[in-house]
């Protein structure tokens, strides 16, 4: 989640062109950021000819590094459809408030975009134990939810009919995992580390086992930690993991620990490769995993960098950086779409958007393919697998998982 700029020409006769071109592009950033910060007039305002989204992501706290760039990307969507002229001749209002990772926050925000912004549709968040407390919310409102980075496939039915996800399930990310470990990395034996305190984690690493298991793997050990002091006693837990010598280690973290987890791990004296889910695709990652990390693999929602073939997906970057003066990741891809994705259901059924959703079949978005197939709140998308290494990043490959656990 964060910041870039765009080249200055050396020419000296270009330099006033560029001077003056900024200045009208920061004007038009500027304009563009209060409209989609304004809360949306009464509907009983005129506004029968406007898509009014309400997205609420966690700007502050421990989920930041992924919702910052997922809100920024839905930003820029809301941008890009209202300058194509927007949708079937609909401009997008997009109204976006701060959750700040507090379940409390984003049950108060959800309301207000219910009470207030009158929104026809909510969108947002990367994690499940925060996405149902704004979901539910709408649901008693009868309006739909779409989590833009939510993994967890039990989700829809928590929050029946109203609750859809735009990304992958964490069975299907957790099982493209598991089958690498065993084909790519000719894994029979692994351990596991895992966040006990998150839904996410431990539906991950629930996942990850049954699969890997069921394709003739052994899981060894199961090491599980706490979030907060409990990463920071993990070391001392994981010699029983270093003797019995893993051809892997799957590690189902938060993003805030996902660094520290790992450092635990080669502390340890763990050599072999760690695999992790899309948590680990942060912009921290990195730089604070260390150059010595090593190996380091990690599913995530596409290839959203300057090595992706796709001319949708440079486009994006160039557009991104322009705005925010940073490089965009999966998270920011997946924020993008979304946004698109409630823009087109809600075009094609304007009074009945989950029915709008399951009509969607083959939106070809930045992450990938996005169907909702027999009636599924989850579409179906391929996972896109990722190498660090030697503090750098490059993909894999894409992969769609031969076979997914049921939720």
């Amino acid at each position: 989640m964060n910041q870039k700029k765009k080249p200055v020409k050396k020419e000296s006769d270009g330099r006033l062109l560029f001077v003056l071109a900024g200045a009208i592009i920061l004007a038009v950033v500027f304009i563009v950021a209060i409209v989609l910060s304004t809360p949306a007039e009464p509907a009983d305002a005129g506004q029968s000819d406007t898509i009014r989204i309400g997205a609420i992501y966690n700007l502050n706290g421990s989920q930041s590094s992924l919702d910052i760039p997922s809100a920024q990307g839905a930003r820029l969507a809301a941008e890009m459809i209202n300058e194509r002229g927007s949708i079937g001749s609909r401009p997008v209002i997009l109204t976006v408030y701060d959750g700040k990772t507090n379940t409390t926050e984003i049950a108060r925000a959800a309301k207000k975009l219910v009470d207030e912004d009158h929104v026809q549709a909510m969108i947002g968040m990367s994690d499940s134990d925060m996405v149902l407390p704004a979901a539910h919310v709408a649901a008693d409102a009868h309006i739909v939810f779409v989590t833009s980075g939510a993994t967890s496939p039990v989700l829809p039915s928590q929050v029946p009919g109203y609750l859809y996800l735009s990304c992958f399930g964490d069975n299907t990310q957790a099982a493209a995992a598991a089958e690498f470990a065993a084909s790519d990395l000719n894994a029979t034996k692994a351990a596991v580390v895992m966040d006990n305190s998150m839904e996410y984690t431990r539906l991950l690493s629930k996942y990850f086992m049954e699969r890997f298991a069921d394709g003739g793997g052994r899981v060894t050990s199961v090491v599980p930690y706490a979030d907060g002091s409990g990463v920071s006693s993990l070391s001392g837990s994981l010699g029983d993991v270093a003797s019995s010598s893993p051809d892997v280690v799957f590690a189902a973290c938060g993003p805030e620990n996902c660094d520290a987890v790992i450092r635990a791990i080669r502390s340890a004296g763990i050599t072999a490769p760690v695999i992790g889910g899309d948590s680990m695709d942060s912009p921290q990652l990195v730089s604070a995993a260390g150059p010595d990390a090593g190996r380091i693999y990690y599913t995530t929602h596409g290839d959203i960098s300057t090595s992706s073939a796709d001319p949708k997906v440079s486009a994006f970057i160039k557009r991104y950086y322009l705005e925010y003066g940073e490089m965009p990741n999966a998270f920011a891809a997946l924020g993008y779409d979304t946004v698109n994705v409630v823009t087109r259901a809600a075009v094609e059924s304007p009074d009945d958007i989950p029915t709008g959703l399951l009509s969607i079949k083959g939106y070809d978005g930045l992450t990938g393919n996005i169907s909702y197939l027999n009636d599924s709140q989850i579409p179906e998308k391929s996972v896109t697998i990722m190498k660090l290494e030697n503090g750098k990043v490059r993909t894999v490959g894409e992969r769609m998982p031969r076979i997914v656990p049921e939720p």
